[in-house]
């Protein structure tokens, strides 16, 4: 057996030090984008709290105009991706993901609420068939069909009252979203 000249390197040797030669360079480069992917996350949590707060300023016109079926001028803000709260945990209050759950949770309600009475606003098609006669066809609101079990104003309603639950929990996130030493 002959052994290896003193000037080469082992492979083990070799990966080691390309290891810590190429890890310094995303390291470095990684740093100052994630300090402004933190920020822009932190911005976009406190802009949407910003916009649940002006929907309740206005809630009785949201709820009135939802409940006539004027969806567009009834929009809800989009609601904060999970990821984002995620993205913030290292550096936030303990108890910041637990907030941000809860958050979620009610955003998704008051979303589904709302769904829910655009829904009950939508037309549909009502065929009634009475025996001897012809077959009518009428249109009329989904909700009024019997199709759901509450009017487009109830479920608005509801909705603004997930959307407080929603605001008071991402003030909470807000918060919490404090950077720990």
């Amino acid at each position: 057996m002959r052994s290896p000249p003193p000037a080469l390197v082992g492979r083990r040797a070799a990966i080691e030090r390309a290891a810590l030669l190429f890890s310094a360079v995303p390291l470095a480069s990684a740093l100052p984008a994630e300090a402004a992917s933190v920020e822009s996350n932190r911005a976009k949590i406190k802009e949407t709290a910003a916009d649940l707060h002006k929907l309740l300023d206005n809630k009785d016109s949201f709820i009135a105009a939802l409940a006539a079926g004027d969806s567009e001028s009834a929009v809800l803000p989009p609601a904060v991706p999970f990821t984002v709260f995620q993205s913030l945990e290292k550096t936030a209050e303990p108890e910041f993901m637990e907030i941000a759950i809860d958050y979620m949770e009610a955003a998704r309600n008051a979303r589904d609420l709302y769904k829910l009475a655009k829904l009950s606003k939508s037309t549909v098609e009502v065929s009634v068939k009475e025996p001897g006669k012809p077959r009518k066809v009428e249109f009329k609101e989904y909700g009024e069909a019997g199709g759901l079990g509450s009017s487009a104003k109830e479920y608005a309603e509801r909705s603004v009252q997930e959307v407080v639950g929603a605001s008071v929990a991402l003030d909470a996130v807000v918060d919490a979203m404090v950077a720990r030493k």
